[in-house]
């Protein structure tokens, strides 16, 4: 599964994100060629090299003679009228929109008659958008990020000198983690906070296992003192663990039940809570065959299995002894195929994912096409590990 973790070490703002991105993440030729569906006011977006604390990174540079302040409308008009994908439409549309409720909460007005100074200029235009192409050209499962740096001082904006965070920085970061560093100056920005809170998931799961595959690093304007201003972009693999769990196995064998019985009393099972019934055919004592019956469920619901097997068994005792379970982590999902939307099992294991048909699916198939299961089964089991279009079954004639 991939993941893209942003790693704040010393603040973030769009232009950073925009940077560590273009630092071996994203061709800059294919962002400039998708900015250029913008039709923004004539700018050049130039990307070179910097330092900062004798730590490589990228740094980013909109050059633009435009500096016209916009309200909301105008913003999410240019997007809307752009040839960019819909995907790209709709989360900057989104960015914007939150960030337009924010400043009108923070200065006791509409959305719709603020009027964006730095966050509607086109290098902050550019700082959103070209975010979004880039989490689209990279299309990760996931996105994390580390707590945010806030610090102290103030800053001066369009609005006159503000204290740092900024009240709108300060907005976007409520629920958010956070970590404080006494330094003097602006480390996270409003475009900043609203990528990180918009793209986020939250910090990365205790103890998750993953690979890291690539580093784009991406520099600020500032060059403090006390941290190297800049954010990391990791991307890589989470890698799949088993979970484990301790459950009771329970067994009893039988040999003298009606066989016409077991399907009734594996239903009652799990109906129950049961996790698994199994049935193995043996040969008991006196040589006379029969049945092992065992059921795997958690301890809780030993009450409701010794009621179930008293009263819809003929056995008159039975064993239980607790045992360790591991399993893959496993998905139902529904997605798309040539016969439609179709129910399958997703399971993952060391970075890889395995697409299982679901039998109650394939035999639905089976059932409308009038083609035997086992044909059903192996198209979509084919369809699933290749991706291919294969051809739908037809209807028997």
């Amino acid at each position: 599964m991939k993941f893209l973790y942003f790693d704040a070490v010393g603040g973030a703002a769009g232009d950073m994100i925009l940077a560590a991105f273009l630092d071996g993440l994203v061709p800059l030729e294919y962002l400039q060629e998708q900015l250029a569906r913008l039709n923004l006011p004539d700018f050049r977006l130039e990307a070179g090299e910097t330092r900062r604390h004798h730590i490589a990174a990228r740094m980013v540079t909109v050059h633009s003679r435009d500096a016209t302040p916009r309200h909301l409308s105008d913003i999410l008009r240019l997007i809307e009228k752009s040839s960019l994908s819909v995907r790209v439409k709709e989360d900057a549309g989104e960015i914007f929109r939150i960030l337009a409720a924010k400043e009108a909460q923070v200065h006791g007005t509409s959305p719709e008659q603020i009027h964006f100074h730095e966050v509607g200029a086109v290098d902050s235009i550019v700082d959103i958008v070209g975010t979004v192409i880039c989490v689209d050209y990279l299309k990760p499962d996931c996105i994390y990020s580390s707590p945010l740096p806030v610090s102290r001082g103030r800053v001066k904006a369009a609005h006159g000198t503000l204290p740092v965070p900024a009240p709108a920085t300060l907005e976007l970061l409520k629920d958010l983690p956070l970590t404080y560093l006494p330094i003097e100056g602006e480390l996270v920005t409003p475009t900043g906070a609203m990528l990180i809170r918009h793209l986020s998931r939250g910090e990365l799961p205790a103890r998750e296992h993953f690979t890291i595959n690539k580093i784009g690093y991406g520099a600020g304007s500032r060059d403090f003192p006390e941290i190297p201003n800049i954010l990391r972009i990791w991307m890589g693999e989470l890698i799949a663990r088993p979970e484990y769990q301790t459950v009771m196995q329970i067994e009893t064998n039988i040999d003298d039940m009606n066989p016409e019985f077991y399907p009734y009393l594996q239903e009652r099972l799990f109906t129950a809570g049961a996790l698994d019934v199994t049935f193995y055919s043996g040969i008991m004592k006196k040589g006379r065959p029969g049945t092992l019956v065992t059921i795997l469920a958690d301890a809780a619901l030993l009450p409701q299995i010794r009621e179930i097997l008293y009263r819809e068994s003929s056995t008159i005792g039975f064993r239980y002894f607790s045992v360790n379970r591991e399993k893959l982590p496993r998905e139902v999902k529904s997605i798309d195929s040539p016969w439609g939307k179709i129910r399958i099992k997703e399971v993952e294991w060391a970075g890889h994912r395995r697409r299982f048909p679901e039998y109650e699916e394939c035999r639905r198939l089976a059932q409308e096409l009038n083609r035997p299961l086992s044909e059903i089964y192996r198209q979509v089991q084919a369809y699933l590990n290749s991706d291919s279009r294969e051809e739908e079954p037809q209807k028997e004639k």
